[in-house]
């Protein structure tokens, strides 16, 4: 287990919230969400403690959004085939409904660097897209759908 892993767990252990520990650690909360829900048993079985209204400990709408992004965006995009084929793979499983987040998250191994990464990627492709659409209007989408 990498020392950037066994922190993260050991904050939330402390009683540091994810959102605390994605703020201290300058890390994507979504990459410490997935660290913890795939390291740390405390974790999981808060998750499933917390009331469906809070996100505090589950992922949020919005953090599922943005995973979702990324996913697919390795479906399509990726260099490898084989990364491809598995994230095309998971994307038509979760959409026939054969994905939980828990037995999604259990049995993979996560690069928590790699998902922060990621997710910094699919932020700032989204704030160019923003700008882009700002700058040049509405004709912009059909370059950007093109």
């Amino acid at each position: 287990m990498s020392a950037e892993i066994s922190g993260i767990i050991s904050a939330y252990t402390e009683g540091l919230t994810p959102e605390q520990i994605a703020e201290d650690r300058d890390l994507d909360i979504v990459a410490v969400k997935a660290c913890l829900m795939q390291n740390s048993a405390q974790y999981r079985k808060d998750c499933g403690k917390e009331d469906e209204a809070e996100d505090n400990l589950n992922f949020s709408n919005e953090e599922l959004r943005r995973a979702n992004e990324v996913i697919f965006g390795l479906a399509i995009a990726a260099e490898s085939e084989e990364l491809r084929f598995k994230a095309a793979t998971y994307v038509r499983d979760d959409k026939k409904g054969r994905k939980e987040v828990v037995k999604a998250v259990a049995g993979q191994q996560f690069n928590i660097m790699m998902i922060n990464e990621k997710m910094a990627q699919v932020r700032d492709a989204a704030n160019r897209m923003k700008q882009a659409i700002s700058v040049t209007g509405a004709p912009a989408m059909k370059t950007l759908n093109a």
